[in-house]
């Protein structure tokens, strides 16, 4: 049993583990799996599946609380999914190398999403009892700050990981097709050792701790027990008005989300014709202005509810593809407005889960949390593989708005920034007074 002393080394911990897992992420995932698929000649419609297949095996993620009552709680639930999928980032790099096809005639570009579907699978299954786990080892008051920090500690190491991945894999990768290939794998390769280091200090954290007043209950004690069959747990976040609006905001901005990636993650390399490290430095710079904001949004959390983050987070994430829609070859740098305007991403991913975890019902925040990653995540895939689709169809398509005419690309970010923005509906139905982090 843990002592109330011992939340204090179990937020360092945490700390600890949510950096090392920050430049493990950094090599392993986002641009620089993107730009892989698209040199081992990926179409629209796989691009859009390389995003699609880990959210729709993500509705698998609705078991995590059967998982961990399996598994003896949210620690080993944790620990043993994000194993799993940490050895599976490892042996990327021989497929992509190797590229094997079982028997199955499977492309690279097919390979790269199958394994990484099977990553996110069990990252995902880790990602919802990390959080649930958290939640009951981190006070309600203590959760705003918490999180802001953590966050903070995150981006601060992602602003270093992720230029040097993309340096080395332009710099090492050359001009050779095969060369470029092991000059990923070995990026790639580095970020799985450092994913599976980052379990060194969970592993340290203890399951709960006691002792700690949170209201009229005392943290650490065990939470009611729940053996609610699966599809009870996916209609959790649809019985309480607030989760249902925040639900319904999640659907319809992973939905739009999805049916405009692919132009987004394509557009820089085979328009712009950015390199790998070019798009790293844009997305640096997010990072520096995630920092900023996350600062922010965890203060302005705590006093002002965390509605009013996500409602002018929300805005500026809309006014991103705006500058998608400006840029041009001639002049490719203009994107880094959309990627500044995307720092406030940082907002939003700390305002959901603790909205999430403040509208659910006593001793629920698990299943609530892993119901409404399943619901958005089956919308992203959804809308990935549908703007995949109409990617492939729609080349050559142009239109004309009066002087001004575009492609499918440009379609795209206007149809982003517009749904985007739109997004602001459906939070304002949100009641403010119960969306602050003191409980």
């Amino acid at each position: 049993m843990a002592s109330p002393s011992s939340l204090r080394r179990a937020v360092g911990w945490s700390y600890t583990g949510a950096m090392l897992w920050a430049a493990g992420n950094s090599l392993t995932s986002g641009m620089l799996v993107n730009y892989l698929a698209l040199d081992l000649g990926a179409t629209g419609l796989e691009v859009g599946w390389l995003y699609a297949a880990p959210a729709l095996f993500g509705l698998l993620r609705l078991a995590t609380p059967a998982l961990s009552r399996g598994l003896g709680g949210s620690k080993r639930t944790c620990l043993a999914t994000s194993l799993g999928a940490y050895l599976l980032s490892a042996l990327l790099p021989a497929a992509v190398v190797r590229r094997p096809t079982f028997g199955l005639g499977l492309s690279p570009a097919w390979l790269l999403v199958a394994m990484v579907c099977l990553h996110q699978l069990l990252e995902q299954f880790g990602t919802v009892a990390l959080f649930t786990w958290l939640g009951e080892l981190i006070p309600p008051r203590l959760r705003g700050p918490y999180f802001a920090r953590r966050n903070l500690l995150q981006l601060a190491v992602t602003i270093v990981a992720l230029p040097a991945g993309g340096y080395l894999t332009d710099h090492f990768g050359g001009r050779d097709p095969a060369t470029v290939v092991r000059a990923y794998a070995v990026v790639i390769g580095g970020g799985a050792a450092l994913l599976l280091v980052s379990l060194a200090p969970l592993m340290r954290m203890p399951a709960r701790v006691r002792g700690i007043r949170r209201g009229n209950s005392t943290a650490g004690d065990d939470p009611p027990s729940s053996t609610a069959p699966l599809w009870r747990d996916l209609v959790e976040p649809w019985t309480r008005r607030d989760a249902r609006r925040l639900l319904i905001y999640g659907l319809w901005f992973s939905f739009f989300n999805g049916l405009t990636a692919v132009a987004k993650n394509v557009y820089p390399k085979n328009v712009l014709k950015l390199s790998l490290v070019d798009v790293q430095w844009m997305q640096t710079t997010m990072r520096v202005g995630q920092m900023g904001v996350g600062l922010w949004a965890g203060a302005e959390g705590t006093r002002s509810g965390f509605r009013r983050v996500l409602l002018v987070c929300q805005v500026l994430v809309g006014a991103g593809p705006l500058f998608y829609l400006m840029a041009s070859p001639e002049r490719p740098y203009v994107a880094y407005g959309a990627w500044l305007c995307w720092s406030a991403y940082a907002g939003i991913n700390l305002a959901l889960p603790i909205l999430s975890m403040q509208f659910a019902s006593a001793g629920r925040h698990g299943p609530n949390l892993a119901a409404y990653y399943a619901w958005t995540s089956l919308a992203n895939m959804l809308g990935n593989v549908g703007g995949g689709y109409l990617f492939d169809r729609l080349a050559g398509w142009t239109f004309a708005l009066g002087p001004w005419s575009g492609d499918r690309y440009q379609a795209a970010f206007l149809l982003a920034a517009a749904t985007r923005t739109a997004g602001v509906v459906w939070i304002a139905r949100l009641d403010a007074s119960r969306s602050s982090g003191r409980e």
